[in-house]
């Protein structure tokens, strides 16, 4: 049988052991829903810049309109988050994700209908409403279902649908654009959403799964160290931890997703098509990353390594694969430059899988909220950094101090994992 919140009661000791196996099975497959979802997002986000050059063409948009209605969303996704994280904190988790994908779903698909500028934006800002509950409701659902050191995998598997949606976008958006036009991409990619809404009502038809050993610094066998959620967050040193972690390392990976295609075409001179097949292999290097960094913790404290050791060797070597990006404007083979982006993505996603297992380990009672404000942060610091980029290309002609940074600042993410883990392993309730 399925483990669900606040069961109760006792099983006798053989079918205990076949319900654990069960239960343990379909914690997985739990984790494997969500990771569909998170593709999911990245399907129903990028259909407007796939179908950019068709809607600037129909509804005559200059490059600032266009500019605009990509920041329709990332404002709503940005500050959606903390009541998102909220929501799935306090109301049936299954519920609220449900919910959420029906509402980024709709979005998606009354985009297909529009007949203006006006309407478009609010379709997008709607989608960017909806998209905000993904990551709080997933972190919240692997932080109810599974030990601490099982985390960071189950995290990296969802996570991973970001890659993957990034990678088959092009793939499965583009021809239909082109075969049936724009209008279809949106509905087909749209209507998608109710059928991950079936499998995820069905999956979890029996409640959703809890872990009966959960820990965190704010809550132990006693509750919340102080009352109140805010003060139990932002009196944390540990929290502030996490919030550096969220802008120096998750604008490392909006760049890679908004930037290098760009980059490509106009200064290694790559046709669009190219320019666009070159995210292949630094999307499948962010899936190795995001797995694989989970996979080796669980390796090493199934060795007998304490969780603590094994994230802090992990993101060590994952942020030394990224350190070499620093490097790649001096590199004219352009194979070697998609390698070094690729291990970049590697490693930037090995340290995003654990930041948000770290989420999850930060507090339980309040992990969707947590989930949320990191969220806003990193969506806000980017929106606000993105300009800036754009400015300090436009006037020196090259991307040299921009790929420095981005080999410097998941060193300061390693460095706040590290005073985080410490700060948790001081503070965590011993005993009990």
């Amino acid at each position: 049988m399925r483990t669900r919140f606040k069961a109760s009661g006792t099983v006798p000791a053989q079918p205990a052991k076949a319900a654990d196996r069960e239960s343990r099975a379909w914690k997985w497959w739990v984790a494997g829903v969500l990771f569909l979802a998170t593709v999911l997002t990245y399907l129903d986000r990028q259909t407007v810049s796939l179908c950019g050059p068709m809607l600037a063409t129909e509804f005559n948009l200059r490059n600032e309109q266009f500019g605009q209605l990509l920041a329709a969303f990332r404002w709503t996704y940005a500050f959606t988050h903390v009541p998102a994280g909220y929501l799935a904190d306090h109301f049936p988790v299954r519920s609220i994700y449900a919910l959420a994908v029906g509402v980024w779903s709709f979005a998606g698909t009354a985009a297909a209908f529009v007949s203006g500028m006006r309407q478009l934006l609010f379709t997008r800002g709607l989608l960017g409403v909806g998209e905000a509950f993904n990551w709080p409701c997933a972190t919240r659902i692997v932080a109810s279902m599974l030990p601490p050191s099982d985390r960071g995998l189950a995290s990296g598997i969802f996570n991973s649908g970001a890659a993957v949606g990034s990678l088959v976008a092009p793939m499965i958006i583009t021809p239909i654009a082109i075969r049936c036009g724009w209008r279809w991409a949106f509905c087909i990619v749209g209507a998608v959403g109710a059928f991950w809404i079936a499998l995820w009502m069905f999956t979890t038809r029996r409640g959703t799964p809890a872990h009966s050993t959960v820990t965190s610094i704010a809550v132990g066998t006693g509750g919340d160290l102080v009352s109140g959620w805010a003060r139990a967050i932002f009196l944390q040193p540990a929290f502030w931890m996490l919030v550096m972690v969220a802008i120096t390392i998750n604008p490392c990976w909006y760049f890679l997703n908004e930037w290098i295609p760009k980059y490509m075409h106009d200064l290694r001179r790559m046709s669009y098509l190219a320019a666009g097949l070159v995210t292949i292999p630094i999307f499948l290097g962010a899936d190795i990353g995001n797995l694989a960094s989970g996979g080796l913790i669980k390796v090493l404290t199934v060795r007998g390594w304490p969780l603590r050791k094994a994230r802090g060797f992990t993101l060590a070597l994952a942020t030394l694969l990224i350190i070499p990006v620093a490097l790649i404007t001096e590199v004219r083979n352009a194979p070697a430059a998609i390698a070094l982006l690729a291990l970049a993505a590697v490693g930037i996603t090995s340290i995003i899988a654990n930041y948000t297992a770290c989420q999850q380990d930060f507090s339980f009672a309040n992990v969707g909220i947590v989930a949320g404000i990191l969220g806003m942060s990193s969506n806000a610091f980017a929106a606000f950094v993105n300009p800036l980029i754009g400015r300090y290309v436009d006037r020196t002609g090259n991307y040299t101090l921009i790929f420095v940074l981005m080999a410097a600042m998941p060193a300061l993410s390693l460095a706040a994992v590290l005073v985080f883990d410490s700060l948790v392993h001081r503070q965590k309730p011993t005993g009990g």
